[in-house]
């Protein structure tokens, strides 16, 4: 590196993941707050082309120089507001690289990427599947958290790049089949399950080696430091389309499992799928829920006020407007929240921070 990098500040980041780990053994009544971006920043970003035109694993450390250099310059930026957020920097491709390291092809978008189905033919197709550290995925992912710490951790920390939950992967592996299978192979489905299941942790495994450690923990793929072995986070997005009663007899079983090894958990759930909350909140290892805003469905705010019981014992995120965070006392005077905010400027930013730090 040179001259012009300023060393992280790791010692405000140890003060942070202490506090995290406070707030997490507390009691309910407390609240942090994470300001995640500050639109009027006045940086000088590098220009990062679309992802459909780099030619991936051969542009990969290029790539993630600059993804790691913008996110320096946002960590510096960031260094003047007194909140509870740990900038950092992770691999990220779009979607794809949650599956694509058991196979299949895939495309990239402007933005984003894309994991086609892998087993087209039959369930059993599953057994051919290798969970191989030498995939060309895994090295691009778990061997860019290597680079990226061996080259930018001094800079910023290196975080996870999370992972889909068992049934999300399951339904990449099988597509819109999975439904049949439920149905006309419930034996083979059990075992598909448990593969994925271990698929997850094959992965978030990898991702923990090389991930920048602070206070015995790390940062998780949603930007929020956990403390030891973090499963997280995670998604069980595959639910939305099933009944409770569906998720429950053939799914649930696998989340469990895949997280009971972990000394804690994050599951991402979109409120378009609040049915399925309140089983998801009965696995004692899932200890955050992050909630997520969806397109014509309730606000994240009104998805938890509407579970705030279900979530009572339970580390909440949620992403508010500046408006939502002014009416969140009720939420934040009885609940365990991690208010994730996108500021429009300074001001906004140190004022959301000035209300949420009556939690603090």
């Amino acid at each position: 590196m040179t001259e012009e990098y300023i060393p992280f500040n790791y010692k405000k980041a140890e003060a942070i993941a202490k506090r995290t780990e406070e707030f997490y053994k507390g009691p309910s009544g407390k609240a942090l707050i994470h300001i995640k971006y500050c639109r009027e920043n006045g940086i000088k970003f590098n220009e990062i082309k679309p992802l459909n035109s780099y030619k991936f694993p051969e542009d990969r450390d290029a790539y993630l120089d600059l993804r790691a250099q913008n996110d320096y310059l946002y960590a510096q930026f960031h260094e003047r507001f007194d909140d509870d957020y740990i900038p950092s920097t992770c691999p990220w491709y779009g979607i794809a690289e949650h599956t694509a390291f058991l196979g299949g092809e895939v495309d990239f978008a402007k933005d984003t990427s894309y994991n086609h189905q892998i087993c087209k033919n039959s369930i059993e197709e599953y057994k051919n599947i290798k969970l191989d550290k030498e995939n060309t995925w895994i090295k691009l992912v778990a061997g860019g958290i290597k680079y990226m710490s061996e080259k930018w951790g001094e800079y910023i920390p290196v975080r996870l790049r999370g992972a889909d939950g068992p049934s999300d992967i399951a339904n990449i592996i099988r597509g819109n089949e999975l439904f049949y299978d439920i149905y006309d192979s419930p034996e083979e489905l059990d075992g598909l399950m448990k593969f994925c299941a271990d698929a997850v942790n094959f992965t978030l495994n990898l991702q923990r080696e090389n991930a920048t450690k602070i206070n015995g923990g790390c940062i998780n793929g949603f930007n929020t430091w956990m403390k030891g072995k973090c499963i997280g986070h995670i998604s069980e997005d595959f639910s939305t389309m099933l009944s409770p009663e569906l998720y429950k007899e053939y799914f649930l079983k696998h989340l469990e499992y895949c997280v009971k090894d972990g000394d804690s958990a994050m599951l991402h759930v979109h409120s378009v799928g609040h049915k399925m909350l309140p089983m998801f909140a009965s696995i004692d290892k899932i200890k955050i829920f992050e909630l997520s805003n969806d397109p014509n469905a309730m606000r994240a705010v009104d998805f938890y006020r509407t579970y705030q019981d279900v979530l009572r014992d339970k580390v909440v995120c949620v992403l508010p407007t500046f408006d939502e965070l002014m009416k969140m006392d009720d939420l934040l005077k009885n609940g365990k929240t991690i208010v994730w905010f996108e500021a429009q400027n300074e001001e906004e930013a140190k004022r959301a921070i000035d209300f949420v730090s009556k939690y603090r």
